[in-house]
């Protein structure tokens, strides 16, 4: 990742509050300056994001890209950007999710925490394969009845015909390519690293529907050092915190739906189901008076209007994920939970902290604003020039190897089997995928059984499939990263441009002394 890509990145982290008085600054323009604590907690946060190592000249063009974004934004709010109708409509949306957000942290995710654990847990499933099936339902209901049709002896593979449209997950019974951590859904990946071998799991809930999950095997690398860890622990710990407060906050509105005793007009429900699902005739029916739902105690009701109302500051994405009547329940006890919040949260919007947090907000949002109106082209000849261009490196297909594989309860019976008389597969794994044992199936031959090797249920041995070499990826398989890569390439340097004229124009000043000599402190 070149060093301007990573800048953009660092834009998450430098909008941060004005100057502090009397505060040791690292950099002036004629109407800003970049305090040193700013500019730490900001530097600090992106080295944390992107993995790289504080250098000097890192330190000057983060902070640099620092004065001149806010710069950007100072110049877009002089031009009166605040009273264009797509930052108030923005704005009113930005108000509701800081105040949520500020309440949600200061009863629930400030005091969380993650132990030693839970950090190696997470590393562990970073050095861990996975090889699953999977089934798909809409609602919970559909995904439960194929669960119970899995547990009535139905199979994975007679219910894939039923279930999905790809031929590929049809003819595969839902086995998907191997995949680890950080690859999937979190939800759907949670439940793959902790289900037990071989066992049905629940309906899982995701962005896109419900899922049933199997684990036919996991591979773990069978030797991790204790160096190897401590490099990639802070990396880690994040995400594991991050794990365990977006778990907290869910397990809060939760119990928060629990306690407001939601009772729904059921048809009412189905009426309104029936208006918003795209394809029905949009009828005048006196819809909008009636009464959709009942919530708390005292009791208070919603009609289905002011049910629209408080539905318009939601996303497209999460209205269009409405399409049974148990997702417009779910959607609802959502909408319900926010304004139980909101009201709790009302005295957070005479604090610092809000007003703060508000206009770092609406800052990112400028930024981005300004990045759209950049947004550049990309021709078909540009994208295939780039691609001839290119190092068989940069779109390099690893080798992959077709495997099937069986597991046996003693190391003895797996040896005494002259081939594999129920394998699970086959599926395709990249080199090294498998760890150290890789080198030995990539060197066997097509045919051949590889191992016993020892893995957490017994012993596993393979069947040698077909194998594919290393190669470049063709034009049609990164066609849209090809264009994502030159798009990125166009857009920073608009940026760059735009930011240089800025930095002239304000006379902005580095000062490298104070910069250089400051202690970042642990991370």
């Amino acid at each position: 990742m070149s060093l301007e890509l990573r800048l953009l990145i660092g834009l998450l982290f430098v909008l941060t509050s004005c100057q502090v008085e009397h505060e040791t600054v690292v950099a002036t323009a004629d109407n800003l300056s970049v305090s040193a604590s700013e500019f730490i907690e900001s530097y600090r946060a992106w080295l944390l994001s992107t993995g790289v190592h504080d250098t000097p000249r890192r330190r000057s063009a983060f902070v640099k890209d620092m004065a001149a974004t806010r710069l950007a934004v100072f110049e877009a709010r002089q031009d009166g950007i605040e009273e264009e109708a797509h930052y108030q409509e923005y704005l009113e949306r930005v108000n509701r999710r800081v105040l949520l957000d500020l309440f949600i942290e200061n009863g629930v995710l400030n005091s969380v925490t993650v132990d030693e654990d839970q950090i190696r847990e997470l590393y562990a499933r970073a050095q861990s394969t996975i090889v699953a099936r999977q089934l798909y339902g809409r609602t919970y209901a559909e995904a439960d009845s194929l669960r119970h049709l899995l547990l009535d002896g139905r199979s994975f593979e007679g219910l894939a015909q039923e279930v999905f449209n790809d031929p590929e997950l049809q003819n595969s019974g839902g086995l998907l390519p191997p995949f680890t951590f950080d690859e999937m859904d979190p939800a759907f990946e949670n439940a793959a690293f902790t289900l037990p071998i071989g066992e049905i799991s629940q309906p899982v809930r995701t962005p896109q529907g419900y899922f049933i999950i199997k684990v036919e095997e996991r591979f773990t690398r069978p030797i991790i050092t204790e160096t190897e860890f401590q490099e990639k622990r802070r990396l880690f710990e994040a995400y594991a915190l991050g794990q365990a407060r977006s778990s907290a906050r869910r397990n809060y509105v939760l119990q928060l739906v629990e306690d407001a005793q939601i009772r729904f007009v059921d048809p009412t429900i189905s009426q309104l189901l029936e208006r918003i699902t795209p394809g029905n005739p949009v009828r005048e029916d006196g819809l909008d008076s009636r009464i959709l739902v009942y919530f708390g105690a005292p009791p208070e009701q919603w009609t289905v209007e002011e049910f629209r109302d408080h539905a318009r500051f939601t996303t497209d994405r999460q209205r269009a994920q409405v399409r049974s009547e148990a997702d417009l329940h779910e959607f609802t006890q959502g909408l319900i939970a926010s304004e139980l919040m909101l009201r709790e949260a009302a005295p957070l919007r005479l604090t610092l902290a809000y007003r703060e947090r508000q206009r770092e907000v609406m800052d990112r949002y400028i930024v981005q604003y300004l990045h759209q109106l950049d947004y550049p082209e990309v021709s078909e000849e540009e994208a295939r020039a780039y691609y001839e261009s290119a190092s068989p490196q940069e779109f390099r297909q690893p080798a992959q190897i077709e495997l099937t594989w069986q597991v046996f309860n003693s190391r003895e019976t797996a040896q005494a089997i002259g081939e594999l008389s129920s394998p699970s597969g086959p599926a395709l794994f990249e080199a090294g995928m498998l760890g150290e044992i890789s080198e030995d199936l990539f060197r066997a031959e097509e045919g051949a059984l590889v191992g016993p090797y020892p893995i957490s249920t017994g012993w596993i041995r393979f069947g040698v499939g077909p194998q594919s070499p290393p190669r470049k990826k063709t034009f049609i398989e990164v066609h849209d990263t090809v264009n994502s890569i030159l798009r990125e390439k166009k857009l920073r340097g608009n940026r760059l441009t735009r930011y240089a004229e800025l930095v002239s124009r304000y006379s902005l000043v580095i000062h490298e002394d104070v910069l250089q000599a400051l202690v970042l402190g642990a991370s």
